[in-house]
């Protein structure tokens, strides 16, 4: 099936690097032959991890933030750094400031953690931040394009399959019988989609991240346009499913980036249709989710935002992380003190205010400098490879607008799809030997075998 569906990319294939010193060209791995066990192990592997990258819930391991996909990425990462090193530069030209933003996040809420003698935390958060954060973008670049464009296709196929296991479930089955035969975070109790990743506001995500690897598939012609329209009308469903209003405007906000700033072609080859087929969907007075309904629907009919979801209840919270932070300014309560410290026993759904109080201003400026290390370097690969640029702005985008409505975001189906999306463009530059910085062509001159 899959290689009747899927096309070889025309970067996938190493080329000479123009204006870069012979011997220093990048050499992609896995190469034409693979040079050790472990790279093989990798080359298996790490298509899978992607695949289960969005099943969260179902693919977890029992009271522990640990997901299958988590134990496979490590692997991956362990049997890299034993066979050739991983890429210290994982970030492009904006590699030191995505360090130093990740160092600043977690320190924050280190002093905060030894200041209120609540430690024990910490070692948990911040490993978390650091394994997201460093490990798996060092992981990523390591590898070369073809091996990531596979995982990009995995990740899509993972997401859609997910989705129409949830479909179908909840199409088939009441949510008793779903909770107590199948798993109880496939559907909500009113009726809300959580698929493979358990929730819905996190289904919604992924399904998101899912479209722009799909117009990216789209684009390089790594897949044809016929199974594209099918896998997203599919993820599409999943997305109207989860009755998320964050995701619904987080993927419209993609989709319209990566079409309006890319190939407008793709609105007639691709997105008419799929409008087209949704269009005459409503015509028809086919059925739409209740949830859908409820929480989405009616804010966009009415342009009343306090109608979406939990939208006035977040509002509470925010206020009071607001009125919080001027006592936190310089040392934080330290990791989870939030929740310890509320009067609603629950973190605010703000990353930026709940670092600001569990870090102070030292996570703070950590986590602007990821976001402006995120943003800075799409706009740097816009001016080398268009498509490649643009999707990660898309990314970033969604990335961004997640961290405005929830807390802490180390969870692996968060960060892992938007630095697959970096990683990818990254790739294609050194594939192309277009111009990078030196340090970038001299690690990956002494990584290579």
């Amino acid at each position: 099936m899959a290689t009747a569906t899927f096309k070889a990319s025309p970067d996938s294939a190493p080329r000479r690097s123009h204006g870069v010193p012979r011997g220093q060209e990048r050499t992609p791995f896995p190469a034409s032959s693979i040079a050790t066990p472990q790279e093989r192990v990798v080359a298996l592997l790490l298509p899978v991890a992607a695949f289960f990258l969005s099943w969260w819930q179902v693919g977890r391991l029992p009271n522990l933030n640990i997901s299958i996909c988590d134990i496979l990425l490590l692997v991956c990462a362990v049997a890299i750094l034993t066979s050739r090193g991983l890429n210290g530069a994982m970030f492009g030209r904006m590699s030191i400031a995505w360090i130093m933003g990740v160092i600043l996040l977690i320190g924050g809420m280190l002093v905060g953690s030894l200041a209120h003698g609540e430690f024990l935390r910490w070692p948990v958060v911040g490993g978390q931040y650091a394994f997201a954060f460093l490990l798996i973008p060092m992981l990523l670049t390591t590898c070369s394009r073809s091996l990531l464009e596979r995982c990009a296709i995995a990740y899509v196929l993972g997401v859609a399959t997910s989705q129409a296991i949830g479909v179908a479930l909840t199409g088939t089955l009441d949510y008793e019988t779903i909770t107590r035969y199948v798993n109880r975070h496939v559907v909500t109790g009113n009726g809300r989609l959580g698929a493979m990743t358990g929730e819905p506001n996190s289904n919604g995500a992924v399904c998101t991240f899912a479209l722009i690897f799909l117009l990216h598939a789209v684009i390089n012609n790594r897949i044809r346009r016929v199974y594209a329209a099918g896998l997203a009308l599919l993820i599409i469903a999943g997305l109207v499913a989860s009755a998320s209003f964050t995701g619904v405007a987080a993927a419209t906000i993609a989709v319209l980036l990566v079409l309006v700033l890319s190939q407008l072609r793709l609105v007639v080859t691709l997105a008419i249709p799929v409008a087209l087929a949704i269009t005459g969907y409503v015509v028809l007075d086919g059925p739409v989710p209740a949830a859908f309904e409820q929480r989405v629907g009616e804010a966009v009919m009415t342009g009343d935002p306090t109608k979406a979801g939990t939208f006035v209840g977040r509002t509470v919270l925010i206020k009071e992380a607001w009125d919080m932070a001027d006592q936190n300014l310089v040392i934080g309560l330290g990791s989870d003190g939030y929740r310890r410290t509320s009067v609603y026993g629950m973190p605010v759904h703000q990353l930026y205010l709940l670092v600001l109080n569990e870090g102070g201003v030292l996570s703070f400026l950590g986590l602007c400098l990821i976001m402006v290390a995120m943003l800075v370097e799409a706009i740097i690969l816009m001016g080398r490879n268009r498509v490649d640029g643009v999707c990660c702005l898309a990314g970033f985008a969604v990335f961004f607008i997640y961290t405005m409505s929830l807390p802490h975001m180390f969870g692996r189906m968060w960060n892992g799809p938007p630095l697959l999306l970096f990683a990818l463009a990254n790739a294609g530059i050194l594939a192309l030997g277009q111009r990078v910085p030196a340090g970038i062509r001299e690690h990956h001159r002494r990584v290579a075998p």
